[in-house]
């Protein structure tokens, strides 16, 4: 992820800025604001744009226990991001900084 600029991030990666953009830094809401989630510290983690606006906009959003395992069970297998960006990633045209 990165935060403030994403210049370094999109040179280190070569990746297109669009795709950059899905990895910005963002404070998600473990519990989300709408079911009655706080803006405190334990409440809030750091994700990535992408995965922070498609969590809460799931058909069946699943409860923050439910996601913390899914997020352990994939990041394991190595499976977190679609295919696409993973795509993009293994191709990179840069060298590592």
């Amino acid at each position: 992820m990165w935060d403030a600029n994403p210049q370094e991030f999109i040179v280190h990666y070569g990746i297109s800025p669009g795709l950059a953009k899905r990895f910005q830094c963002t404070a998600e809401h473990v519990e989300a604001r709408r079911d009655g989630g706080k803006d405190v510290a334990p409440n809030i983690v750091a994700a990535c744009l992408f995965c922070n606006t498609t969590r809460h906009k799931a058909k069946h959003p699943v409860d923050a226990a439910e996601h913390a395992s899914l997020v352990r069970s994939r990041l394991a297998k190595g499976r977190w991001h679609p295919s696409q960006v993973k795509a993009a990633f293994s191709q990179r045209i840069a060298p590592p900084v």
